[in-house]
């Protein structure tokens, strides 16, 4: 074959081809807009890094539901039910865990006995004896699980079973018997490889296949003899020997601010991203407070809940008693006086319904236009969203004066309301946190801001490095394009104090220091909400 150039010419005479430059790439304007983070205590999930649940995977990944008049603290898997079944893509789960938790390594030994093949021993301590191998379920099952090993039969020359090297671990549900990690095939030797000269060792098998279980621990020159309990098959099926083992213990549930604070880190360093944090019906002032500063640190709303079963005189002093975390875009209260059955494991409780008010939001936002434009600019609220729950109560009627009090405290009811187009159980205010009667004081302005902070940021984050002209030039180019989307999508209306114009964006080196630092502003009209309709009839003479 004839090749008509090269990809480096120097001096010769040829033809250089360089390699194909596409430029027609188009910064993108969308965000995770489909997630949303929270925090509880569950049976099962990591401690030490949040964890993703999807839509049917939640018995996997967190365990049994736990009932609410055993324990309030269950609402949090209700809230992400709610959030997966109305349209939340993933709940990131920093899961709540005292500093007491232990979680114990599942160590195994070849031997004749089933009863001894499996024990447990802290990590600090690590295995000892005549062990084969030690593994550490990163799960974290308060129910435990079943764990199981089988030995591979190894035949000599002369076709007799002999040592063997190659084992199959698997972990089960202690419940169910689903296999829930594995099989892992591999050979306890850390130098054998399989025939493509790739490793074969059981500890790098382990690995490459899930984060989820780590092989600690592999005694030195281990293998399994024959005699051994687990070694080759009975009645042809592999012989394994299974044990429950209850190796993590999750220690006291009334958790320390040191222990909030790290559940609330673990959301910080998350990955992935998400749009949204859930309080997961959470009575905990401190764990609100918490969770309401880490909304303004990184620029996402958190929706929280007050108890239902509180009056409105009540719900008010528990949302000031949260502090002055609540005095901001980022604070988004609800407060719903509604009995309901529990979806997830029966019977009838009042719950918050922060989760399914987080779930319609990331339904909405995945409706996006063909600019890519999602209609942030319609809140989660009034007749056209309903709380979506069977057996439905409202265990409190709130007065005039009384709504008036919860709308002064920023905090917005759900309840029932029978419009026209149909009764419902209905989120009936749209506000935030924020003392003020600006444009922010409303959630739609605040997703249509925070949203627009976002993906500039992002698109800026894209430019560092790049030469200064060129930064600008990007920047600027981008962002007229994406402002006249939003404008398009009718986020915006005309301002005065902008000549008639529905924005404004500069982008310039910085006075002081030109050569490294860029200024960024803009300003932007969005168009509201209609909160408060007043009607006037006049009735005229003949």
């Amino acid at each position: 074959m004839t090749v008509p150039f090269s990809r480096t010419v120097d001096k010769r005479s040829a033809v250089q081809l360089n390699p194909i430059n596409d430029k027609s790439e188009q910064p993108s304007v969308s965000t995770v807009a489909h997630n949303m983070a929270i925090t509880g205590r569950f049976n099962r999930g990591r401690i030490d890094k949040v964890f993703a649940v999807s839509r049917g995977k939640e018995a996997r990944v967190l365990g049994a539901p736990q009932s609410l008049s055993v324990s309030k603290l269950g609402e949090a898997y209700v809230h992400i039910t709610e959030a997966l079944k109305k349209g939340t893509v993933q709940a990131i789960v920093s899961r709540l865990v005292s500093d007491s938790a232990k979680n114990q390594l599942m160590v195994a030994s070849a031997v004749k006995s089933t009863a001894d093949v499996w024990t447990l021993v802290d990590e600090e301590a690590g295995a000892s004896g005549g062990y084969l191998i030690a593994l550490k379920h990163l799960e974290c099952f308060s129910e435990g699980v079943r764990a199981e090993i089988h030995a591979r039969v190894t035949l000599d020359s002369t076709g007799t079973a002999v040592d063997t090297k190659t084992i199959v671990l698997q972990l089960r549900d202690v419940v169910s018997n689903a296999i829930v990690l594995g099989p892992y095939e591999g050979s306890l030797d850390p130098t054998a490889l399989d025939e493509f000269g790739q490793s074969a060792y059981i500890g790098d098998i382990v690995s490459q296949s899930t984060d989820l279980l780590e092989v600690v621990d592999v005694a030195d020159n281990a293998s399994v003899a024959p005699d051994c309990v687990f070694y080759g098959k009975k009645d042809n099926k592999d012989v394994f020997a299974s044990k429950d083992l209850k190796y993590f213990t999750e220690g006291d549930t009334v958790y320390t601010t040191a222990e909030l604070d790290k559940a609330i880190n673990r959301l910080k360093r998350s990955r992935p991203s998400f749009t949204y944090i859930c309080s997961g019906g959470t009575e905990n002032v401190a764990l609100i407070s918490r969770l309401l500063g880490l909304g303004a640190d990184i620029n996402k709303q958190v929706a929280w809940d007050i108890p239902g079963r509180m009056t409105p005189e009540a719900a008010k002093v528990f949302y000031e008693s949260v502090g002055g975390a609540t005095d901001s875009i980022y604070s988004q209260a609800y407060w719903a006086p509604i009995s309901a059955n529990n979806p997830v494991i029966g019977g009838k409780a009042i719950m918050g319904t922060s989760g399914q008010q987080i779930g319609y939001r990331c339904a909405r936002n995945a409706q996006t236009n063909a600019k890519g434009i999602a209609p942030r600019n319609f809140p989660i609220a009034g007749s056209d969203y309903a709380v979506d729950r069977i057996n439905m109560t409202q265990v409190y009627e709130p007065e005039v004066d009384e709504l008036e009090m919860l709308a002064g405290s920023r905090i917005n009811p759900v309840i029932f309301m029978d419009y026209p187009s149909g009764p419902k159980y209905a989120w009936i205010d749209s506000l935030t946190g924020a003392q003020t009667n600006g444009a922010t004081k409303l959630i739609s302005v605040t997703e249509m801001a925070t949203y627009v902070d976002d993906t500039l940021a992002s698109a800026a984050q894209e430019k560092l490095q790049k030469p200064m002209a060129t930064a600008i030039e990007d920047m600027t180019k981008f962002a007229g394009t994406f402002l006249a989307a939003l404008q398009s999508a009718k986020w915006l209306q005309p301002s005065a104090e902008l000549g008639g114009a529905c924005y404004s964006a500069s982008f310039e080196p910085n006075a002081a220091n030109p050569f490294e630092k860029m200024d960024m502003s803009t300003s932007i009209c969005y168009d509201g909400n209609a909160r408060v309709i007043e009607m006037q009839q006049s009735i005229v003479r003949k």
